[in-house]
């Protein structure tokens, strides 16, 4: 059975991890809600959930999709479903399971350095992987409270929550791993993507340049950490119960 993976907008596709999930056999079942797609009602037929970014805010309860999508995270998560929220999918999966999200004093934009936490660097979705690294950045939001018993697992200057977990089924990261230098170079030449109207894009630009090899190769990597650790052939379809109670 596929993994379902939630696309908030057109732009926001799967990108490198996509690429992993495909290379390592798994399917993938792509709803788009910008198209019109409904979340499903309940979690049948699906392995594992990839909930990706968008130009939304996760604290948006006007947001038509908003509430049915918290719910399947957290049907998700309490049937140890294998899910991976990047960015916007990230904020709702905390919210999902109890945490907070709010607009930040200023937007993190561009290459951004993010530290694991000691949990971060034993933990398995981050082998492999440099305690220190340049990351793609790109939000106005973020996790302000982790949800109960959750685990930070990296943080940065810009942002107190870059990644988390949960149990061993539930990841979130705020940063864009499934990114190359190039998505970043594309929301730099288009005014409409500009969260923050003071900073130098034609900075960004060359900075991210600079990173871009490095920024491919991490992100390889925790494409396969996905693919190979959190949601592998052999792992999901564990046979639990699969109905979300509203």
């Amino acid at each position: 059975m596929p993994i379902l993976v939630i696309q908030h907008s057109n732009a926001s596709d799967t990108g490198l991890i996509g690429v992993a999930l495909l290379r390592n056999g798994l399917r993938c079942r792509v709803i788009r809600l910008a198209d019109g797609d409904r979340i499903p009602a309940d979690l049948d037929g699906i392995d594992g959930i990839i909930s990706m970014g968008g130009s939304a805010s996760a604290a948006d309860d006007t947001l038509p999709w908003i509430a049915d999508e918290i719910a399947l995270l957290a049907a998700a998560s309490a049937a140890q479903i294998p899910v991976l929220g990047v960015c916007l999918g990230a904020q709702l999966l905390a919210r999902a399971l109890g945490g907070k999200v709010a607009r930040m004093d200023a937007p993190s934009v561009g290459p951004c350095r993010i530290d694991m936490t000691v949990a971060g660097r034993d933990d398995p979705m981050f082998r492999g992987l440099p305690w220190y690294g340049t990351w793609p950045a790109w939000h106005q939001d973020e996790i302000t409270t982790l949800p109960p018993d959750a685990r930070l697992l990296a943080k940065s200057d810009a942002c107190g929550v870059e990644a988390f977990a949960h149990g061993v089924f539930a990841y979130g990261v705020q940063f864009h791993p499934e990114w190359t230098a190039s998505r970043i170079v594309e929301l730099c030449d288009d005014p409409a993507d500009h969260l923050d109207p003071g900073a130098d894009y034609g900075g960004i630009k060359a900075a991210v340049r600079d990173e871009a090899e490095s920024i491919a190769r991490m992100g390889a990597r925790f494409a396969e950490n996905v693919a190979s650790y959190l949601v592998p052939v052999e792992r999901v379809n564990a046979g639990v119960p699969k109905d979300i109670h509203h």
